[in-house]
């Protein structure tokens, strides 16, 4: 299996400022149907259809925060988008709006314990190697023997005595992490640490399924994302089961720039960034909170934080300067304890569109070690 993707001795990692490679380098509101809003839930929601729309404020709560934009409930037809959102480039939050099969043919939903696992027809697939991030929180006097590491190593203990991996390579891809994490310049220094690297989708596998034994949330593995991940790179069952939504393909010229599975172990965070084109993000598994705030406003507070750290970035890029250190810690105190920035949750089968331009940062909203996934397409 290691010769057959390419995983043998030339596993390496990079510098984090380029992508680590885990493989030699030669292989690898305000209207709202009659039906009610569904509630919270971490599995399918309820698949009635809504039959007409009626005008509402969107007053439902997240956690702490009510969100101002305007909201539809239920399948929103092109016509009624353009004129609600894409014309006068204003957010639209979608509740209750999609059914990506992803949803059910990815997953199982365990309703006696709350658990969102793999479902087997995933099985086949767990060699797909897929871009990965890892983010290890900073706290004081972090060492290698502190909570991160200490996960770390609990996880490759229990590889090596797992019968399902016995033949596998995942040690090896552990073992790498580790070290690329321990070797790196002022490891112990930085508010945080960020890693970027190619490895299949049985690490995310493995790894949750590791969780799944571990009842502390300091015990398990966490901050690992499949982040900006190509649907259309997907083998091509998986991306048929994220078909793209009729909004993105009529709403303007049909151009799809791009489009991404955000494949996580809560928590997941993205820091505060604006995208060039239109972005549609639907929510699969667990919820995601999103801030969200204008153009104008958002140019104010990127420019801020450029400003104290007395430098100049890239706020398109999900790269090591955004996703670690000062940057990260600033970008989130300025977004996330500002009260009056505009706060949605997101729920499964829910979505919110992004106009062009619109600053937002996205963050988990539920256990961490769980699972949580998302979908988007950048479009025109």
């Amino acid at each position: 299996m290691l010769r057959r993707l390419g995983l043998g001795l030339g596993l390496r990692f990079r510098t984090a400022s380029s992508r680590h490679v885990l493989q030699p380098s030669a292989a690898l509101s305000r209207f709202q149907s009659t039906s009610s809003i569904s509630p919270s839930h971490n599995g399918p929601s309820d698949k009635s259809k809504p039959s007409s729309h009626r005008w509402i404020d969107e007053t439902r709560q997240t956690q702490q925060r009510v969100p101002s934009l305007e909201t539809v409930v239920g399948k929103v037809d092109p016509d009624v988008f353009r004129k609600a959102a894409w014309v006068p480039e204003a957010p639209l939050l979608l509740r209750s709006f999609h059914e990506l099969p992803a949803i059910e043919r990815w997953f199982e939903y365990d309703t006696a314990t709350s658990n969102t696992t793999f479902a087997p027809y995933m099985k086949i697939y767990e060699d797909t190697i897929l871009p990965y991030e890892l983010t290890i929180p900073h706290t004081p006097h972090h060492t290698m023997k502190s909570s991160e590491y200490h996960v770390l190593a609990s996880f490759l203990r229990w590889i090596h005595v797992s019968d399902e991996h016995k033949m596998s390579y995942l040690p090896m891809i552990i073992e790498t992490i580790i070290r690329s994490l321990s070797d790196k310049p002022g490891a112990f220094n930085n508010l945080s640490k960020f890693q970027h690297f190619d490895a299949p989708l049985s690490l995310i596998m493995s790894a949750h399924r590791f969780n799944l034994t571990r009842n502390e949330t300091t015990e398990r593995i966490r901050n690992l994302y499949i982040a900006q991940s190509n649907i259309s790179h997907l083998p091509e069952p998986l991306s048929q089961d994220l078909p793209v939504p009729d909004i993105v393909k009529h709403a303007g010229k049909g151009d799809i720039y791009n489009s991404s599975i955000w494949l996580g172990l809560q928590p997941t965070y993205t820091p505060l960034h604006r995208d060039p084109n239109p972005n549609l993000f639907c929510q699969l598994v667990n919820s995601k909170r999103i801030r969200l705030t204008a153009p104008d406003r958002g140019d104010d507070i990127y420019a801020r934080v450029r400003r104290e750290l007395g430098s100049y970035g890239n706020s398109r890029i999900r790269g090591e300067e955004m996703m670690e250190g000062r940057e990260r810690e600033l970008l989130h105190r300025a977004v996330w304890e500002d009260d009056s920035i505009d706060e949605v949750l997101l729920n499964p089968k829910d979505a919110l569109f992004i106009p062009k331009g619109w600053w937002h940062s996205v963050a988990s909203n539920n256990e961490d070690g769980e699972l949580n996934v998302s979908a988007n397409w950048w479009f025109r």
